[in-house]
């Protein structure tokens, strides 16, 4: 059995190259998972949730507790927002935290606004992305590269944001399809 005293005697030179291995083989595998996305959004099948459950109730609304009036909710540390898994930057908290809305879409308006996103997103981050859906449709998918989404189901858009931006940081929701900005914190909460 090793020593703690043997356990510290590693070469820097090793660890300096398991380091540049690990840069080396992150970046090759956030490119082989966004090719394999891509791929993915290429099928126009991906969002077709064929789901029938005859006779069933409806699903209600998602309870979401109330983070935004909470003196203690605001208190807390901010959750972390990753790039997903199609991206590796050096420094990813540099990326601001931005919320998408995802509307109720069509699958094939869907995925060339997600391809869009995303190819924009890994040639050039500028963001680390919290998707705020309105169905579930996209759930799997979004799941599946490691992004950080919300369902809203009827939740408005507003109290959504709002409560993403108590518990993410953002200070900004823009539509997936046409990027305009649909949602800002006002400066005055910024100044709190």
């Amino acid at each position: 059995m090793a020593s703690k005293q043997e356990n510290l005697n590693v070469s820097p030179g090793l660890v300096r190259r398991l380091l540049r291995e690990n840069r080396t083989m992150g970046t090759q595998l956030a490119q082989y998972e966004f090719r394999r996305m891509s791929g993915e959004l290429s099928n126009p099948t991906l969002f077709m949730l064929e789901l029938d459950f005859p006779g069933e109730t409806p699903v209600a609304s998602p309870v979401l507790p109330s983070v935004v009036g909470d003196p203690v909710s605001r208190k807390l540390p901010l959750l972390n927002v990753n790039t997903g898994s199609v991206l590796v930057v050096e420094n990813p908290e540099a990326l601001p935290p931005m919320g998408i809305h995802i509307p109720d879409l069509p699958p094939e308006e869907l995925r060339p606004a997600l391809r869009a996103l995303m190819t924009a997103h890994v040639s050039d981050p500028f963001a680390r992305f919290v998707f705020l859906c309105d169905t579930f449709k996209p759930i799997p998918f979004l799941g599946r590269y490691k992004f950080v989404y919300e369902y809203l189901g009827e939740t408005a858009l507003a109290a959504a944001a709002e409560r993403a931006s108590v518990r993410f940081g953002i200070s900004e929701v823009r539509s997936l399809v046409g990027t305009q900005v649909l949602w800002r914190k006002n400066a005055a909460e910024t100044a709190e």
